[in-house]
């Protein structure tokens, strides 16, 4: 019996029956005993290894509660475009991955990261643009929201988006040059996101694809993350990563959640619901998208957006991506099979139709079961929502780092002074005995859960605006979000998200204590440890 115990640091359990203990005791990958030092050594024997923390802190490894971990993988092989501060700097970039990768007539660039909100004139790529870099090679760039797309003229030929008359899928859009209904390279949401349209864009090999998962988690781990999800999973994807598990590549714990044309399909292969791991990975749910993005001014809001996108109506406040019986049906499938969803909104009008939708599915099935419904971002929900969902037990998952990256740009353009004030409302949330959490929608950023740790509870954008003073947390309110309550939000609480007996021993070892540094300086709080099940993952060199 492998035998390690941790002592000699500031070990906080998020227990909050037990805040802080003086040394942990770990069995075989799980926590056998927390107490006092003295307590603990007692146990040891000739193999027991000893953990001196050197005074770091220790706490429950992270949890991620949304994001899409295969795209970020994929990531790593395509062009990174989130320092791109024009369009010529997108372009340039493009030119210079073709070039690196000997790129040919037929082959295809994959860009993604460039956020428009930074470019002079705030205008996206267009084909134009792109094909000055090439019309051969086929260049499709996601912008950061992922709800957008750039593409050249080799891909709306693929797309079939050619000349004036074409057909959109339902959901999306095709931007057009102006007077004209030719398109210019811009698509919104289904337009590019349609699975059909996904389809005819090349993935990469198995063995790339495996090499990828293996360097993604070591860039989870550093961030101090031991659980992660993805979001998006297809019948491929579920393929790749329980393939992945199979063969030994997963070292983290994966959650993943099938999107809605194929979620009962899969997850009756798996056998609903499937709330335990095989090999690291669980197909645990069902996800669906209600809007877009509020930085690209596609979420769907009840009240216009601030400045509306040129060209567009006074009235104009995004739109929606379904219909509401087509919603209720999901959603009811999945509450007559017991299947959480996550569904995502980021503007009120698509809160809106979650929760009406969700409470008529509800209605029209009878179930009583706990399902844990998530709603992801949640970003312009109002108060009156919150009182909503708390009575539907929808769980609001919050991305706070927006406030950082594009709370000036919400409050000047997107929501404007006053509603920008409201994004986000956690604490709002935390009144009301809400579970919360709290995530980075990777690849759209970083999963740096430092970073939402300190946005949550300084609330400052990059020019040092506070954006909702009153909705700031603590920093332990803070730190429940991304362990024990996002523990509880993949119905593992009783397993993970706090040291405790009898949970898995998932740490992360700190060089500073939360608890105790300037709020200020929250961010610069550094990973030096990553342990999954009593393994060491990630070591800062």
């Amino acid at each position: 019996m492998k035998k390690t115990i941790y002592y000699n640091g500031t070990i906080l359990t998020i227990d909050d029956k037990r805040p802080q203990v003086e040394s942990v005791l770990v069995q075989d990958g799980r926590i056998s005993k927390v107490g006092s030092f003295k307590e603990i050594e007692s146990l040891k024997d000739d193999e027991t290894k000893l953990v001196n923390l050197e005074g770091k802190t220790m706490l429950p490894g992270f949890i991620d509660s949304h994001g899409h971990i295969v795209g970020v993988s994929q990531s790593l092989i395509i062009v990174n475009l989130s320092d791109a501060k024009s369009i010529s700097d997108v372009q340039q970039m493009v030119r210079d991955f073709i070039d690196k990768n000997h790129l040919e007539k037929g082959d295809w660039v994959i860009g993604f990261g460039y956020d428009n909100t930074h470019f002079e004139g705030g205008e996206h790529p267009t084909k134009f643009d792109l094909d000055k870099v090439s019309s051969e090679i086929s260049i499709f760039l996601s912008h950061t929201s992922g709800h957008i797309s750039a593409v050249n003229s080799k891909v709306l030929e693929i797309f079939g988006y050619v000349g004036e008359n074409y057909e959109v899928p339902k959901g999306g859009v095709v931007r057009t040059v102006e007077g004209t209904n030719e398109p210019n390279g811009v698509l919104e949401e289904n337009a590019s996101l349609d699975p059909e349209k996904r389809k005819l864009i090349p993935k990469p090999s198995i063995k790339t694809l495996m090499n990828c998962l293996r360097k993604v988690q070591e860039l989870y781990a550093s961030f101090g993350i031991t659980t992660c999800q993805d979001a998006s999973v297809d019948e491929g994807m579920n393929q790749l990563l329980q393939g992945a598990g199979q063969s030994g590549v997963l070292f983290l714990d994966f959650v993943g959640f099938a999107v809605q044309n194929t979620t009962m399909k899969l997850l009756k292969d798996e056998g609903t619901p499937k709330r335990e791991y095989v090999n690291h990975y669980k197909l645990l749910g069902g996800k669906t998208w209600l809007d877009g993005s509020p930085q690209g001014k596609t979420a769907w809001l009840t009240k216009p957006y601030y400045e509306v996108p040129e060209g567009e109506p006074e009235d104009y406040c995004g739109y929606g991506t379904q219909k509401d019986d087509v919603v209720t049906e999901y959603f009811k499938t999945l509450i007559d099979n017991n299947i959480q969803v996550n569904v995502h909104c980021n503007g009120d009008a698509a809160a809106d139709q979650y929760i009406r939708c969700y409470r008529e599915a509800l209605k029209q099935s009878g179930n009583k079961m706990d399902l844990r419904p998530v709603m992801v971002h949640a970003q312009t929900v109002r108060e009156d929502q919150l009182d909503e969902m708390k009575e539907l037990g929808i769980i609001p998952t919050f991305f706070l780092d927006h406030i950082w990256y594009w709370g000036d740009y919400h409050y000047e353009s997107v929501l404007g002074p006053e509603r920008s004030q409201h994004i986000s409302p956690i604490k709002s949330a935390l009144k009301r005995g809400m579970n919360y959490t709290m995530h980075q929608d990777a690849p759209v950023k970083l999963p740096n859960q430092i970073l939402a740790i300190h946005n949550a509870v300084n609330r400052e954008t990059q020019s040092g605006r506070v954006l909702g003073a009153d909705q700031r947390l603590t920093v332990m309110e803070a730190l429940k979000a991304v362990t024990i309550n996002a523990a509880y939000q993949y119905f593992e609480e009783d397993t993970k998200g706090s040291i405790e007996e009898g949970k898995v021993a998932d740490f992360v070892i700190l060089d500073k204590n939360p608890l105790e540094v300037d709020v200020k300086q929250l961010k610069t709080i550094n990973v030096l440890q990553t342990i999954k099940e009593d393994n060491v993952v990630f070591e800062r060199k």
